[in-house]
């Protein structure tokens, strides 16, 4: 097993009922993370309540990450939790996307110096996300797929040997799934703030990654994961935030100006 340590960032907001499920799903990893990190885009009490009494049952480190709830600005929580964290190696998880038990392992072993991996995840159609998660994960991926609730068949189940490949292109970015190395992050200054609102913001980011000659590594058949439907969140800012990516695609940026290096100490 690669011998470095890795932080599991867990973001969300005001889905506690979704949180239970993936935190469940955390703890049943074949391989715990060092530590756990909750960016939490300003939650109220119940998801406070969830993450300190789920800490208190793990050995491993576990913190809550808040800021106060003023619209979407994951990129700002994000980041925050990022500078708090203390492992070499950081993997993104949405807190309404449920990790396979063998998450964490298939990242570290696929995980490759100046790159970062880009997983993938099946969804969990309208109907079952009330249940899915609830028992016992092998059984509620039968009962999915046998019930016509489980979607991208590809990324649902565990293949023998991960196939990995270089890719420099921006499909199929999720910010749900991702694995980067902490000094990366450090150089391309995390995440843009200026991106306000659902949409764009892992992308971005990946266009710097890959400015500063860290490509990505797209891996299918291991580390899945499994997205829970939810009503779809507002897309008002789509267009302000589809503007700013397209800027960076075209000026060749390497570090935002407003990201991760306000939270680190100089």
């Amino acid at each position: 097993m690669p011998s470095f340590s890795v932080t599991l960032i867990v973001n969300t907001f005001n889905q506690p009922e979704y949180l239970s499920k993936v935190l469940k799903g955390i703890g049943n990893q074949s391989l715990k993370p060092d530590e756990v990190l909750l960016a939490d885009d300003g939650s109220a009490k119940p998801t406070r309540e969830l993450f300190a009494e789920w800490s208190r049952e793990n050995s491993y480190a576990c913190k809550h990450i808040w800021q106060e709830n003023k619209g979407f600005r994951r990129s700002r929580i994000l980041n925050q939790a990022i500078a708090q964290s203390s492992s070499n190696y950081i993997v993104f998880l949405d807190g309404d996307t449920i990790p396979h038990p063998q998450f964490i392992s298939d990242h570290q072993l696929v995980a490759r110096k100046n790159y970062f991996v880009q997983g993938h995840r099946a969804l969990i159609k309208e109907g079952a996300e009330q249940w899915f998660g609830v028992g016992n994960f092998q059984d509620d991926r039968k009962k999915a797929f046998f019930s016509g609730k489980l979607k991208g068949l590809k990324h649902a189940y565990r293949w023998p040997m991960a196939m990995t490949r270089v890719k420099r292109d921006l499909r199929g970015i999720r910010g749900c799934n991702l694995g980067i190395w902490r000094d990366d992050l450090i150089r391309t200054n995390g995440y843009n703030e200026e991106f306000v609102g659902w949409g764009r913001e892992d992308s971005e980011l990946a266009v710097r990654l890959m400015n500063n000659n860290v490509p990505r590594l797209d891996v299918r058949g291991r580390a899945l994961c499994y997205h829970l439907w939810h009503p779809p969140a507002s897309r008002s800012n789509v267009g302000q935030n589809d503007e700013l990516l397209e800027n960076s695609k075209s000026t060749d940026i390497k570090f935002c100006k407003l990201g991760l290096d306000q939270y680190i100490a100089k």
